[in-house]
């Protein structure tokens, strides 16, 4: 009787915190791999981020990957940049 393959599947926004040799329930972690997302469409992340479409399109344009009409976007950075906070230029505001 040889020891058993199971293949466990996370979705996270951040890295999940296991190790090599990590005791799991009773199984020992052999291997981990993340996997190569696909392109997300700004559509997608207008829903994600709760930001319009044009706004989508006009924060990412330097990391458009797809054609004017269909705006595809590399999910992690994409998120580095709608997540990052602007810095404002000039004189605060007076009440």
């Amino acid at each position: 009787m040889g020891a058993h393959k199971y293949i466990i599947t996370v979705e996270s926004d951040i890295p999940p915190q296991i190790l090599l040799g990590q005791n799991l329930g009773g199984a020992i972690v052999t291997k981990l791999e993340q996997e190569k997302q696909d392109l997300v469409s700004a559509a997608d992340l207008a829903k994600r981020y709760s930001l319009s479409v044009p706004t989508i399109r006009a924060r990412l344009a330097s990391i458009n990957q797809g054609t004017e009409g269909k705006s595809l976007y590399d999910p992690q950075k994409a998120h580095s940049i709608l997540t990052q906070k602007e810095n404002k230029v000039g004189r605060p505001r007076a009440n």
